[in-house]
Formats: structure tokens, sequence, C-alpha cells
């Protein structure tokens, strides 16, 4: 009965939190998706990061109570004080990376921070608020940063054993192309594009879990990847806006 009361209440605890931290990377996203021009496979792909949610669920929930600890301990700290202390833990994550990062990065971290402090604030008021931003809002961040909006008008294909041409009015996002190699083997391959507008574009290798592959530059259009185990690697195409036609050609050999 001791420990189901006692787990209660660090659930109690713990839900302003969450709150805090959902609120907070709910309204980061929002802003960074208006900055972005409303692009949501940039915004996917930039905010689609293990540490900046980390940074929000990790270090913002551990700030928050170690702020509370000290509220217990110093009876004399006040809300305004409390919140100077939200403040504070937004610059000092950029400390490590130099007095630039600390001005510039905190002052987002500082604010970051405050609307954490916010946001459990709210979570004490309303219960509507709490589970939205607790539960909902990370939900629908999750789905949104882990779908593909990669948008292709006019697009034709044609495929081969050994090549793929892409030829389009409109490119903005990724293509995947895969390619089977057994351990040991080294896939040679090239890209061609071919830019008719002005639009950004690129290209990486990634393997079976997502990991971006190291590339060895044979010439100008021409890279070379060894294959560490048996599986299906992927060149990823990448389009900006982009209007023209892309080639890739690529051999596996022992």
């Amino acid at each position: 009965m001791f420990l189901q009361k006692n787990i209660l209440n660090a659930i109690s605890y713990v839900k302003p939190k969450l709150t805090g931290a959902g609120f907070s990377l709910f309204i980061f996203f929002t802003v960074f998706f208006i900055a972005a021009d409303f692009d949501l496979y940039g915004v996917s792909k930039d905010l689609n990061s293990p540490f900046l949610w980390s940074i929000f669920y990790g270090y913002g929930i551990i700030c928050s109570i170690f702020i509370d600890l000290l509220a217990v301990k110093i009876p004399k700290i006040t809300g305004t004080i409390k919140i100077a202390f939200y403040v504070l833990a937004g610059y000092l994550i950029f400390l490590p990376f130099g007095w630039m990062m600390v001005i510039v990065g905190g002052t987002v971290g500082a604010l970051c921070s405050l609307v954490f402090y916010f946001g459990t604030y709210m979570a004490r008021k309303n219960a509507f608020f709490k589970y939205i931003f607790a539960i909902c809002a990370p939900f629908i961040l999750c789905i949104i940063l882990n779908t593909d909006f990669t948008v292709k008008k006019d697009w034709r294909e044609w495929k081969r054993n050994s090549s793929y041409i892409a030829l389009f009015d409109y490119f903005h996002g990724e293509h995947a192309i895969p390619i089977y190699a057994e351990k040991g083997q080294t896939i040679t391959f090239s890209v061609k594009i071919q830019n008719n507008n002005g639009g950004g574009h690129g290209f990486h290798v990634l393997n079976k879990d997502g990991d971006v592959v190291a590339m060895k530059e044979v010439d100008e259009s021409t890279y070379q990847i060894k294959a560490a185990e048996k599986s299906i690697y992927h060149i990823i195409v990448t389009g900006d806006k982009l209007k023209g036609s892309f080639t890739v050609t690529w051999d596996v050999n022992e």
C-alpha cells in the first residue's frame, strides 16, 4: 500500500514535467515550422533528432526536478527566483560550445526554458492542458517527424539492373535506390544530377539501420562504399524544390 502510494505520487509529480517538455517541444516545432516557410519535409528531417528530444525530455526535466529540490531545501526561493533558475539552465547547456553559442543558443534555450516552466504551471491548473501536451502533442510530433513528406510532380523513372533514371518538374524531398551487397563487397556508383532551375540537391548512402555510410570518392562523380555486412544499402538522392533529372549507375564487385 505504501509503495503504491509512492508510485502514484511520483507519477503525479512527473506529469507536469512531461507536460512542460511536450509543450515546449511543440512550440519549438511550431516556430521552426513557420520559420522554414511551412516546409514539412525539411522540418521533419531537421527536428528528427534524438539529441533534440533528449534536451527537452532529459535535460529539461532533470533541471526542473533539481530546481524543485532547491526550492524545498531553500524556502526563501520564490517563484521569480525559480524562473531565473530556468533561464539560467537554458544558457548553461550551451556553455561547452563557447561564448558565442552561449549568447545566441542560450537565448533560444532560455526562451524554451520559460515555455517549459509555463507548461508545468498550466499542467497544475488545467487537466485538459496537461494531458494534451503530456501525451497527445508528443505523439502527434512523433508521427509527423517519422512521415515522409517528399513531393514529386510529373515524375518519370526508368529502372534497370544497375541503373536508375528519373525526370521531374518538381522534386522536394528524397528518393531511395536500393542496392544489395554481400559482406566485403564494394559498391561503386555514380550520381549525375541535371539542375534546370537552381534548386538544391545532394545524395548520401544509408545502411539497413538508417545510418549514413562513409563514401570514398573515386573521381568527380564516382564513389565507393564497402559493405560491412550482407544487406541492402540505399543511395538517397535529395532535392530542394528541384526541376531536372538524375541518373544513378552502380556496380557491385568483390
